[in-house]
């Protein structure tokens, strides 16, 4: 796994002490005895003027989403999740130890990233954006509910969202990715660079392998 991108989910610099490191390798190696990875997704077409998912007769409406999707012809909707045990843990860690609890929850975030990025790249071929989450910029998190019905996680991952549109298990995630044009994450693209504030202090959300 990459520890610098957990070394960044937990705000840390990265030269954090032996005992930060051995807590953090004890985690990944849970994380991974622990999590029951499940991932389910649909292609679907995409038209413009509205911005549509046609199969569905979805209008997205987003700004954001009109510009990282120009070029694109078809989206691909995808959930994925780590399963219910590793919530279970989390919750048990935070009544007996609160380090390892936040440790853990960050390894087990970026587990299920780096989870979700090998099944992308192994089945999506052709150029494509990276997942744009509801939530993120203009696009709405109520999204999630009429996403997550077409993909039908309940029954295919097991996955429920509650009134809020979050999911439970909480390592779960739904993303849109187009087909047809490739971007990728950089600071220079992105919509919130002129607030954001992880990059006036030289850092940055994501992580290069």
């Amino acid at each position: 796994m990459n520890r610098k991108a957990i070394l960044q989910y937990l705000n840390c610099p990265s030269d954090v002490d032996e005992r930060t490191n051995l807590l953090i390798d004890e985690c990944i190696e849970e994380v991974k005895l622990k999590s029951n990875f499940k991932t389910v997704s649909k292609r679907m077409s995409l038209t413009f003027n509205p911005l549509k998912i046609e199969d569905i007769d979805m209008e997205l409406q987003s700004e954001d989403l009109n510009l990282y999707f120009e070029g694109c012809h078809e989206v691909i909707i995808t959930s994925c999740t780590l399963g219910p045990m590793i919530d279970r843990t989390v919750k048990f860690y935070e009544k007996i130890d609160m380090a390892k609890a936040v440790v853990f929850d960050a390894v087990s975030s970026r587990y299920l990233e780096e989870c979700q990025d090998a099944y992308e790249k192994e089945h999506i071929e052709e150029n494509h954006t990276f997942r744009f989450a509801p939530g993120y910029g203009d696009l709405p998190l109520d999204y999630n509910i009429p996403l997550s019905r077409v993909l039908n996680i309940e029954k295919n991952l097991g996955v429920s969202i509650n009134k809020g549109g979050l999911f439970v298990p909480m390592k779960s995630m739904l993303g849109i990715i187009g087909i047809g044009a490739e971007r990728k994450k950089t600071c220079g693209t992105c919509i919130k660079k002129g607030q954001c504030s992880l990059r006036k202090v030289g850092l940055r959300c994501y992580v290069n392998d």
